[in-house]
């Protein structure tokens, strides 16, 4: 695993997640830890920092709890969709890869 501050653990997240070896809210949660705590936009790409910023925006928005989705069902998402959207993001932080 990679110290919170290294870039390097926002990929692993992003692959931990959809290969289901974590599960959605300690996704969101390390996510959050990880980029908008710690790591400098300095040590990111031009690319890095666009997608991890839209990633960091979609993240924010996921509930674990169908009541949320149910009520506000344009601000909250469901895991499902943070699946879509992680995977959407992946691809574009390696297009050759997929």
């Amino acid at each position: 695993m990679f110290e919170k501050r290294d870039k390097k653990r926002l990929y692993w997240l992003v692959n931990q997640f959809l290969s289901e070896k974590i599960n959605a809210r300690f996704f969101c949660d390390e996510y959050y830890y990880s980029y908008d705590l710690e790591i400098d936009d300095g040590d990111l790409t031009k690319l890095e920092r666009e997608i991890f910023q839209e990633l960091s925006v979609i993240v924010g928005r996921f509930s674990e709890f169908e009541d949320d989705i149910k009520k506000y069902p344009d601000t909250y998402i469901t895991e499902g969709q943070l699946k879509e959207n992680v995977q959407t993001f992946q691809k574009k932080l390696h297009p050759r890869q997929n």
